[in-house]
């Protein structure tokens, strides 16, 4: 029935009607988040310092005072509707903590009211001192503020109910564990304002530190090479889960190793060599797969969703990476849209942060891209790139001709500070009738190095579709 579902679709049968058309209310805005741990706004949101205003002169670390930008949070999965949405989000200050926090909101994701934190990597403070080489000397107040080592904590967490349990799953992110491990699973037993009650205070993997350390117990069971799940299949049972399969090196290594011609590597070095960002090549392979559950711990996977990426496609323009975090909608018809996130060689980085778009499928396998990198829902700084006849950046002498992507104004509008260097993780509720509340991750550059001032911020901004969205009940989860 589903492949018979999907030759129709792929056919042309399956867009009678039209596809939905996505129009904003409004340009996006920086959410703010009162409460809750350290945030950029500490370290004068600009400054450049890693960690500035960390912890207090005593060696505690030092909350958010009032209410502040939502920084530095990401990869949001938000639950509710209307004004009334619940959040859970990866808090990861670069290199030097990590934790799942939840917030609640009252005003369409707006404003948030800190509620939680879990799962933390660490409680000591980054270092404040230089240090010799050999590690014993002091050399005085470090003006770039050295770090912890590393943020290898758990993160892109999800929130479901199913078979009368709660879970939290998220992924570990040592060596030797990330996109290699099983997602963790923590059960749940919300309380009111503490909706994370029963995952521990702090982070119970390995890390790169104990990293021959074996994944804990509590763990799923048949997802491949599981990066997080992106969501539950609306009104439909057994449960169906839509997640992202990360292949680490998996286009240069390995049994899916690929042709140098469909590797980034050869292509793209004369550009990584000499772009502004710091991005450089990448070989990981990454897909959305479908599967299905009874338990919420042992999933039957059920395949690639296919028309929304290509991992062997080299080009400017083309999405060969898809990221972890995104939204299912049910339509009318038997039909689901999908807000996702995706990527190419420009950016040099499998987390596909380049643009979200919007796709439809009638199946859940087999999908047609509405809103792609040329015409995106939200898109990262518009870019002009010479390229050959085979769409890739041209040689020196080489014949070419100038593009400029995205060629057409995202339905955000253009992008903006905030944004400018990464877009994704969309997460969206239901508002009205036809109005999409979307919460979304952006940095200010590609890199959060080159702007440590200014990354993984919550956005949010509000669509109209053009058909009316029907409910999102879950009928075997309760999220």
């Amino acid at each position: 029935m589903l492949a018979a579902l999907g030759a129709a679709f792929a056919s042309g049968a399956g867009a009678q009607g039209g596809h939905v058309q996505w129009t904003r209310n409004g340009a996006p805005t920086e959410a703010y988040i009162t409460g809750g741990p350290w945030t950029l706004e500490q370290s004068g949101a600009a400054v450049g310092l890693k960690s500035a205003g960390y912890c207090d002169s005593s060696g505690n670390q030092v909350g958010n005072p009032g209410t502040e930008r939502m920084q530095p949070y990401y990869f949001p999965f938000i639950t509710g509707s209307g004004n009334h949405l619940q959040g859970y989000f990866d808090w990861r200050p670069k290199d030097t903590d990590e934790g799942v926090v939840a917030a609640s909101s009252d005003d369409a994701g707006h404003t948030w009211q800190f509620q939680q934190k879990v799962l933390e990597l660490r409680t000591t403070c980054p270092n404040q001192v230089q240090k010799d080489p050999d590690g014993d000397k002091d050399n005085g107040p470090d003006p770039n503020n050295s770090d912890n080592g590393d943020d290898d904590g758990q993160g892109h967490q999800f929130v479901m109910t199913v078979a009368g349990h709660t879970y939290l799953y998220t992924l570990d992110r040592a060596n030797g564990h990330i996109d290699v491990d099983d997602l963790y699973m923590h059960e749940l037993h919300p309380e009111s304002g503490l909706p994370l009650a029963g995952a521990p205070a702090m982070n119970d993997g390995p890390t790169d530190e104990t990293s021959s350390q074996k994944e804990i117990p509590t763990h799923t069971v048949g997802l491949l090479n599981p990066d997080g799940i992106l969501g539950i299949v609306p009104g439909r049972s057994p449960l169906t889960i839509i997640y992202e399969q990360k292949i680490l090196n998996g286009d240069n290594t390995g049994p899916t190793a690929l042709p140098k011609a469909q590797q980034c590597t050869s292509a793209w070095s004369n550009y990584y060599a000499t772009n502004p960002f710091g991005t450089s090549t990448n070989d990981d392979i990454t897909y959305l797969r479908l599967a299905e559950t009874t338990d919420g711990i042992h999933f039957t996977d059920i395949g690639i969703l296919q028309g929304l990426n290509d991992p062997t496609d080299i080009t400017a323009t083309g999405t060969r990476w898809l990221a972890t975090a995104g939204t299912i909608l049910r339509l009318s018809g038997v039909k689901y849209g999908l807000f996702f996130s995706g990527g190419g060689c420009v950016d040099g980085d499998s987390d596909a942060f380049h643009y979200i778009g919007y796709a439809e499928s009638r199946d859940l396998l087999h999908w047609k891209v509405v809103n792609g990198i040329n015409n995106p829902i939200v898109s990262v700084a518009q870019f002009t790139l010479a390229v050959n006849s085979s769409g890739i950046p041209a040689a020196t002498g080489e014949t070419s001709t100038n593009i400029t992507v995205p060629a057409n104004t995202p339905v955000a509008g253009p992008a903006m500070g905030w944004f400018a260097g990464r877009v994704y993780a969309p997460s969206g509720t239901i508002f009205n009738n036809d109005t999409l509340t979307v919460i979304f991750a952006g940095y200010h550059t590609p890199k959060p190095k080159n702007g440590l001032g200014d990354y993984r911020t919550i956005g949010r901004v509000s669509l109209n579709s053009s058909k009316p969205l029907q409910s999102q009940d879950i009928s075997v989860a309760d999220q």
